[in-house]
């Protein structure tokens, strides 16, 4: 199994950002707020993800930048939730995950907690 999670994994369109936000199904599962869209779209890898952390919550740079690399960590050690479905090839998926806490958790709370965001995500996709 691959455990690479490059830049073809960053959503960086513009486009496909807005259309996440503004058609994109949203659910919170506490302290991660996260949005996902379905569709055909054009890349490559089976999904492209966002990662955000509000300045509101984290004032300092390097603050929001820790909580973002775990973030990455934790998407790149458990990336098999969101590849391994059994949907069409060409149904691709794009993903936000937003920290919605005013506090720093360890890497291992953090890790649970997302992983159990990913798995609701996971039956959500399935149905």
């Amino acid at each position: 199994m691959d455990q690479s999670f490059g830049k073809e994994y960053k959503l960086c369109s513009k486009i496909l950002i807005d259309k996440l936000f503004q058609e994109g199904k949203r659910y919170r599962n506490f302290p991660f707020s996260i949005s996902y869209l379905q569709g055909s779209f054009p890349f490559e890898t089976p999904f492209q993800v966002l990662i955000s952390v509000p300045k509101r919550q984290f004032k300092k740079a390097h603050d929001r930048n820790y909580v973002k690399r775990c973030i990455r960590e934790i998407l790149r050690k458990n990336k098999d939730l969101i590849q391994n479905r059994q949907q069409p090839d060409n149904n691709k998926i794009v993903l936000s995950v937003v920290y919605n806490y005013n506090q720093l958790t360890t890497f291992v709370e953090m890790e649970q907690k997302l992983v159990k965001a990913l798995q609701m995500l996971s039956s959500k996709l399935k149905q």
